[in-house]
């Protein structure tokens, strides 16, 4: 008879490839952050909502990188003169940051352009990045891109 200790010893060595430990949590900001939230939060008459959606993925390592996406569309509703693109980008900074700052994350750095911006933030064992580009398209239909990225030490134990 064959020592069953060594068959024990065995599966377990077999088993303990198969599980892997769970990556650490992501930021609160990358969980809930959400863009088309933000832009009905402005209450900008001019927009619309017509469509949206998103996705995400997760690479899993000593270093957890996690990206999420989002693109929503608006019908412009023209008052009173041209819906100014680049007022509005610049005003969705400002909604942005305020977010950023109430989710506990430190604001790292940020830029700006006339269709776009970025901001760097990071926290404990964590950086990360958002970046937003809107444009007109069309003619009487305003798009909007989010690209957030963040990074996670993992923990060993």
């Amino acid at each position: 008879m064959r020592n069953p200790y060594l068959y024990l010893a065995l599966t377990g060595v077999l088993l303990s490839g198969c599980f892997r430990k769970p990556p650490q949590p992501e930021t609160a900001l990358f969980r809930d952050f959400s863009l088309a939230s933000v832009v009905e939060g402005m209450k900008v008459p001019e927009l619309q909502s017509l469509s949206g959606g998103g996705g995400g993925s997760e690479s899993l390592g000593d270093i957890v990188r996690r990206r999420r996406d989002s693109h929503a569309t608006y019908k412009i509703t023209e008052r009173e003169g041209k819906f100014d693109e680049t007022r509005f980008i610049t005003q969705l900074k400002r909604e942005v940051d305020k977010v950023i700052g109430a989710s506990g994350v430190r604001l790292d750095g940020s830029g700006s352009d006339n269709d776009n911006f970025h901001l760097d933030y990071s926290d404990q064992g964590h950086t990360g990045s958002l970046e937003v580009f809107g444009t007109r398209t069309e003619g009487n239909q305003f798009k909007l891109w989010s690209v957030m990225r963040e990074n996670t030490q993992n923990v060993k134990k």
